[in-house]
Parts: C-alpha cells; sequence; structure tokens
C-alpha cells in the first residue's frame, strides 16, 4: 500500500456531525443551480426550435456544443479550486463570487431574438458557452463540499438526501413558474414570456446560490501556504486516480448512461404533450410531478439506505424509475391521468439515484486515496461533471437528431413517426438506460463496511469491529 499523504490540507479536519444550518444551507445550494440546469434542460431546446427557429438538429448541436464546453471545463476549474481551497480550506467563497454571474448569463441565454438563421445561432451558441462557464464556476466547488465536511457515509447520505430535496424543489418552482410567465405574457409573445421567466429565474437562483455560501461553516483545513505541487501536476493526477479506482469507474458509467436517459425524458416533455398528447394544459402538473415525487421521497429512500445499503437502495430506485418509463409508453392516448402517474413513478424511483450517487462519490474519494495515496476532491467531482454534461450533451444531441430525422416541423401537425421518435425517447430510451444502470450497479463493492474500513486505515486506526475482538468485545 503506497505511503498516505501526510498533508494537512487533504484530510479535513472537521467532525462528522455536520450542523442543521449547514444542511440547509448546502441543501439550497442546489435548489438555485436547478433552478437553471433544469430551466435550459426542460425549456432551452424548445426555445431554440419553437421561439428562434432553428432547425433541430442545429438547436441539439448548440446544447451539446455548452455541455462539451462545460464538461471540458469542470476539471480545469475544479483543479483550480482545489489548489484554492488547499490554500484557504474553504470552497463556499467561490460560489459567492459565481452567483450573480450564473444569474445574469441565464436570462441571457433566452434573450436572443429570432433573425438571421446563422446570425441567431451564433448568438445562441456564445450566450450558452458564456452560461456554461459561469456555472461551472460554482458548481465544482459545491460539488466538492460533503468530501470536505465530513467522512461519515451516513451524514453524506443526509447530505445528499438534503441536497436532492433542494434541488426538486429548484425543480419544481421553474417548471411551475416558467409556463405560467409564459402564459401571463401571451400578449407579448410567447418568446417574451420565456424571457421574462429567465430574468426572474436567474435572478432568484443568484440570490439563493448567495444565500447558500454564507450559510455554508467549513472548517479551514489548511494554511496560507501555496500547494506543494503545480497546476499541471495537480490536473495530471485525475486520469491516474480513475484508473486504480474501479468504485469511481463504476460510478461514471452510472453517471454516463443515467444521464442520457432522463436528459431524453426532460428534453422531450413539451414535445411528448404537446405533440403525441395534444394536451398542452398538461404541462404543468406533468413538468411539477417528478420534482414533487422527489421531494417526497428522497427523505424515504435515505431511510432505506440506512437500514439496507445504497447499492440495494439504488437498485430498487432504478426498477421504480424504470417502471414508470415503461408505463408512459404503453399508457393510452386518451389516459392523461395514467400519464401523469406514470411520470410521478419516474420521479419517486429518480429521486434514489441522486441522493445515492452523491453519497457513493464522497467514499469513492475515501477509497482513491486509500490506493494511491493522494486525495482528489474537487478534480473528482470535476471529471463526474465533465461525463454528466457531455452525457446531458450527448442527449440534447440525440433529441435534436432524431426529431429531425422522423421529419418534426415546428408549429405544424407531426407524422405518426416523428410521434414515435418523441415516445421512444421519453419512454423505451430511458427505461434501456436505468436496465444497463442496474447491471453496472450490482457490481458495485464499496459497502458500508469497506468504507469505514478505509476511513480507519487513512486515520491511522483499527476498524470498530476489529478493535472490538482485540479487546475481547
Amino acid at each position: 500500500m503506497p505511503e498516505l499523504d501526510p498533508a494537512p490540507e487533504t484530510v479535513p479536519a472537521t467532525a462528522n456531525r455536520v450542523s442543521i444550518v449547514t444542511r440547509a444551507s448546502y441543501g439550497a445550494g442546489d435548489l438555485g443551480f436547478v433552478l437553471v440546469w433544469q430551466g435550459a434542460a426542460l425549456f432551452l431546446l424548445y426555445f431554440y426550435t419553437d421561439i428562434l427557429h432553428l432547425a433541430p438538429w442545429v438547436a441539439g448541436a448548440i446544447y451539446l456544443a455548452g455541455m462539451v464546453w462545460d464538461a471540458v471545463s469542470d476539471p480545469l476549474i475544479a483543479t483550480w479550486a482545489e489548489r484554492h481551497a488547499a490554500r484557504t480550506g474553504r470552497y463556499s467563497r467561490i460560489i459567492a463570487w459565481a452567483a450573480l454571474p450564473v444569474g445574469i448569463t441565464y436570462a441571457a441565454m433566452f434573450s436572443i431574438p429570432a433573425g438571421g438563421a446563422a446570425v441567431t445561432a451564433i448568438g445562441a451558441l456564445v450566450s450558452h458557452l458564456v452560461f456554461r462557464t459561469a456555472f461551472t464556476c460554482a458548481a465544482m466547488p459545491y460539488s466538492a463540499l460533503p468530501a470536505r465536511l465530513t467522512r461519515d457515509g451516513e451524514v453524506r447520505t443526509a447530505l445528499s438526501a438534503v441536497r436532492v430535496v433542494g434541488a426538486a424543489i429548484g425543480g419544481l418552482a421553474v417548471a411551475i413558474a416558467t409556463p405560467l410567465i409564459v402564459q401571463m405574457a401571451t400578449e407579448s409573445g410567447e418568446g417574451a414570456g420565456y424571457r421574462l421567466a429567465a430574468i426572474i429565474t436567474g435572478a432568484f437562483a443568484a440570490v439563493v446560490l448567495l444565500l447558500s455560501s454564507l450559510g455554508i461553516r467549513e472548517t479551514p483545513t489548511a494554511s496560507q501556504a501555496p500547494p506543494a505541487t503545480d497546476y499541471l501536476s495537480d490536473l495530471g493526477e485525475v486520469w491516474p486516480g480513475l484508473l486504480r479506482n474501479g468504485p469511481l469507474q463504476r460510478l461514471l458509467a452510472m453517471m454516463l448512461l443515467a444521464t442520457v436517459g432522463f436528459g431524453l425524458f426532460t428534453q422531450n416533455m413539451l414535445y411528448f404533450l404537446n405533440h403525441v398528447l395534444a394536451q398542452p394544459d398538461l404541462v404543468l402538473p406533468a413538468l411539477a410531478s417528478p420534482a414533487l415525487a422527489m421531494i417526497l421521497t428522497a427523505p424515504l429512500w435515505m431511510m432505506l439506505a440506512a437500514r439496507t445499503s445504497k447499492r440495494l437502495t439504488m437498485l430498487a430506485g432504478l426498477f421504480v424509475a424504470t417502471l414508470g418509463y415503461l408505463m408512459i409508453g404503453i399508457a393510452p392516448v386518451g389516459s392523461p391521468a395514467l400519464t401523469l402517474a406514470s411520470i410521478g413513478l419516474v420521479g419517486v424511483g429518480s429521486a434514489a439515484l441522486p441522493v445515492m450517487f452523491w453519497s457513493m462519490l464522497p467514499d469513492a474519494v475515501d477509497y482513491g486515496q486509500a490506493q494511491t495515496g493522494s486525495r482528489i476532491e474537487a478534480r473528482t467531482f470535476g471529471l463526474t461533471t465533465f461525463v454528466q454534461k457531455c452525457a446531458a450533451g450527448l442527449a440534447a444531441l440525440l433529441a435534436g437528431g432524431l426529431l429531425a430525422w422522423s421529419g418534426y416541423e415546428p408549429d405544424a401537425g407531426q407524422t405518426a413517426g416523428a410521434r414515435s421518435a418523441i415516445t421512444a425517447m421519453i419512454s423505451w430510451l430511458p427505461a434501456a438506460c436505468m436496465l444497463a444502470v442496474a447491471m453496472i450497479v450490482r457490481g458495485y463493492a464499496l459497502d458500508r463496511k469497506r468504507h469505514r474500513e478505509i476511513i480507519a486505515q487513512l486515520s491511522g486506526q483499527e476498524p470498530a469491529e476489529e478493535r472490538a475482538t482485540h479487546s475481547g468485545g
């Protein structure tokens, strides 16, 4: 076993207990992030195709380019954030610096006027790239916080559940508020409604992120001395660390497939309601029901994980989500109640995935430190969101490509082929992704006992079970 890095900046000195204020502030942070993340996921592709009248494949390519740039910048900004935290002991102040740019650039994405196809496409691309850069600057330090706040696996699960509840509230808020604002602005036009909704959403997200950063209490874990290694050396540690971290490899594969599946589901919701069901009045309940289901069930998934394991809990969530996706596909077109129930079931099952994933990921950071002797915190989360955002961009490109291939035309009656493609993207393809994730989860071996052994090793202590045996207990 390699010698463990004794540098004080890499080993958190915080107690395993995390205060109620910090937990609430941490959860509020993802509320702010998801306001703009889910707002873009739900409405931006539709805004590009039906408001700006960009070709579906162009709209999908712009979304993919923004996500790929976001993904590429994640490890770069994460490495910088980790070096900053090594000097100051804090991630939260970076979130405060980036809060206002996140809100402004989100509003700017929906402020592009329709015009010539080339000029409109360039404006959409530039605004998307700028927003994703601002988002990354805030999101990278936020994602790394659990690894620094505590090493207790159960506390991490609780933090993850609070985060998912905050995210679900953000998703619920933007899913309800945006259509309502668009409806109220009908006299000014649908495009003006989306622009107003984006301004309000961006402003609220900026305020929430700022308050979240101020409420998180990190215990400084480092002196003001600069890191011993340079930036490129720190960045270069990510790949070797991944190769020696089997649990992290599985988590990244899970993230890839789950994001593609859920991305197809969210990207096609408006198309499904408007063109397959032909019931635009269902937009509000359909967009709200998954988020509401997550709010109600995330704590339940946390309690199930405490009684069983993170792996089994994630498998249970995948089963429920898959069932929901399949029910959407087989529900009769004239049965809105069954469709809404199926969408809600997707939300119930999907709530387990982020609760477990974001709790498992800090455990994988600990595993990696035990294997390599180097603790890679924000850089691991940067690599994870690199995969997440590439997958989200791939889902958007796939959605745009399938829409174009199927003959989809905005503001027109859709062919049977277009309706079938939309149904497949909201039902059958996400279900297939969930089944693939389940196959990967089955082999995840970093359970509660193994993680406690790793923490004891990193602390230079025997696991509690061994101490009891040696003492005759």
